[in-house]
C-alpha cells in the first residue's frame, strides 16, 4: 500500500521527463503538489495541525525562495565578464550576506513550524525535504539524459 501512495505522489515528477519545454508553470506546480503530497503522508498530520502547518510552512518556503533568487541574480552579477574586480568582490560579498540572512530565516521559521508539530514530526520534515529533493534532481538529470 505505501508503494501505490508513493507512485501516486511521485508520477507528477516522473511524467515531467515527458513535458513539452515551455510548460514551465505546470511542471513546478506539479513538483508543488508531489512535494505538499509527500510532505503530508510522511508527517501524518492532524486536522488541527496541518492548517496552521501549511500556513507557516508556505510562508517560509516563499521567503526562502525570493533569498534563493536573490543569491542567484548577485551570483550572475558577479560572474559577468564585463563587471569589474571590485564590483565581483562586492557581490561575493552581497551573497555571502544573504546567505547569513538565509539561514536566520530558517532558524525563525523553524520555531514557528516547532509551535505547529511535534521535534519528530520537523526531523521528518527535514528528511523528507531532503529525500524529495533527491529525487527531484535524479529525475531532471534523467531527463537531461534524455
Amino acid at each position: 500500500m505505501k508503494k501505490l501512495i508513493y507512485l501516486v505522489l511521485f508520477m507528477p515528477i516522473l511524467s515531467l521527463a515527458q513535458m513539452r519545454p515551455g510548460g514551465g508553470g505546470q511542471r513546478i506546480q506539479k513538483i508543488q503538489s508531489a512535494k505538499i503530497g509527500l510532505i503530508t503522508e510522511r508527517l501524518n498530520l492532524t486536522p488541527d495541525q496541518a492548517p496552521q502547518f501549511w500556513a507557516v510552512y508556505n510562508e517560509y518556503e516563499a521567503k526562502k525562495i525570493e533569498f534563493k533568487k536573490s543569491i542567484r541574480r548577485t551570483m550572475e552579477e558577479a560572474t559577468s565578464l564585463a563587471t569589474s574586480d571590485d564590483k565581483i568582490i562586492a557581490a561575493q560579498r552581497q551573497v555571502v550576506s544573504l546567505r547569513r540572512k538565509e539561514l536566520d530565516l530558517e532558524e525563525e521559521y523553524m520555531s514557528k513550524i516547532l509551535k505547529t508539530i511535534t521535534p519528530r514530526q520537523f526531523s521528518e520534515l527535514k528528511r523528507t525535504e531532503a529525500n524529495f529533493n533527491k529525487i527531484l534532481l535524479e529525475k531532471l538529470n534523467e531527463k537531461d539524459d534524455n
